[in-house]
């Protein structure tokens, strides 16, 4: 839990840098831009935020006063009859011991392996119980909060649907079968959930990959200091960027996260689209990392130059004879057919412009 809560408060920590930084931001999408107007969320995220809603609203209707980590009748009668059947092995295996004289014999062994797995059984069984219950108020905490990456495989995240009894299949917004799962002890101590007829084992499951606030708030924030740094990014601090990003990238949970759970800091709904269409293909996957990367770095070039240009312009602004702080204008036309600009101050002084310059002048005297 702890953990989680790390991960929620940097969610709201991203939350402030994208509400504050985004002037910051606006120019960031660059390359892809027109990718964000013309798709979509991708299949696997719309699918991901349909199972949260289901969720969200499953808990919304849950009466306040209900532990819904508490134990169906089923659950129960699951766990009883695999102690009494557990119990029964080991009476009678210390039945079979009482009569015994010789402690060596393999006899002697195979009984008191009987009794110690019998205990051990117990002792895992009591261990997964503990595992479940913590990870499905974690679970449905999580969906609440929405800290579950929209790029979790949809059948992990169907899974621990079932696992956890959030069933609502009719979409009625009722638990068809509330708190109770397909719950059963297999040997050994092991809880197994019988998900569309195939037995899943609670230790093997996949955890939900969580949406990587850490990393995102590391790149946001970095971008927030290129842009106060008021200075192109040279060409060295560009690759160094790019060797960042493919160390912060060799996981690939961080790279799902980036991908599909923050298309404020770059566009990448198209690469969520291409994603679902991976089949995992480790080729297409590092050709998506690539593109993101590039998209990252030249975000920060973007930021940069905005933070260099705004300096530069409050420089010029500071002149005393910049183009803004004329009173008025002339056009002299030269004997040969061109036209010379001059621009006139407030103490007399005039001065020689060009085109453009006369004409940002001209147009901010329209507008006054």
């Amino acid at each position: 839990m702890a953990n989680n809560q790390l991960i929620l408060g940097a969610g709201k920590a991203a939350k402030k840098f994208v509400n504050a930084g985004a002037e910051i931001t606006k120019g960031l999408a660059r390359s892809g831009v027109t990718a964000r107007g013309l798709l979509g969320p991708s299949k696997t995220a719309l699918k991901n935020k349909e199972y949260e809603s289901k969720v969200n609203t499953l808990m919304g209707r849950m009466k306040t006063d209900m532990d819904f980590t508490s134990f169906s009748a089923k659950e129960t009668s699951s766990m009883r009859n695999f102690l009494v059947g557990e119990r029964g092995k080991y009476a009678s295996a210390a039945k079979q011991l009482a009569g015994m004289t010789d402690t060596t014999s393999q006899e002697y062994m195979a009984q008191v392996d009987v009794m110690n797995g019998v205990n051990n059984s117990f002792t895992n069984l009591a261990a997964q119980i503990k595992s479940y219950k913590e990870g499905k108020a974690t679970f449905a905490k999580d969906m609440l909060d929405g800290t579950i990456s929209r790029g979790n495989p949809t059948q992990n995240t169907k899974e621990s649907m079932v696992m956890y009894g959030f069933i609502d299949e009719d979409g009625d917004g009722v638990n068809d079968k509330p708190t109770d799962s397909p719950f059963s002890i297999q040997a050994g101590g092991n809880i197994g959930f019988d998900i569309d007829g195939r037995m899943v084992d609670y230790n093997t499951r996949r955890p939900a990959i969580m949406k990587d606030y850490v990393l995102s708030n590391k790149l946001l924030t970095g971008n927030e200091s290129a842009y106060k740094a008021k200075a192109r990014m040279s060409g060295t601090s560009q690759k160094l960027y790019r060797q960042q990003l493919e160390e912060d990238f060799e996981s690939r949970d961080a790279l799902m996260s980036m991908v599909y759970d923050f298309d404020s800091i770059v566009t990448t709904q198209d690469l969520a689209t291409r994603w679902d269409e991976s089949e995992n293909s480790l080729d297409k996957i590092n050709s998506i990392k690539e593109d993101l990367i590039d998209r990252l770095v030249e975000a920060r070039v973007d930021v940069s130059n905005k933070g260099y240009n705004e300096k530069k312009n409050r420089q010029a602004e500071t002149k005393p004879y910049h183009w803004k702080k004329a009173t008025s204008s002339m056009i002299y036309e030269n004997e040969d057919g061109t036209n010379s600009y001059f621009l006139f101050f407030e103490n007399g002084t005039r001065t020689t412009v060009n085109a453009k310059t006369f004409e940002d002048y001209e147009s901010l005297e329209a507008r006054s």
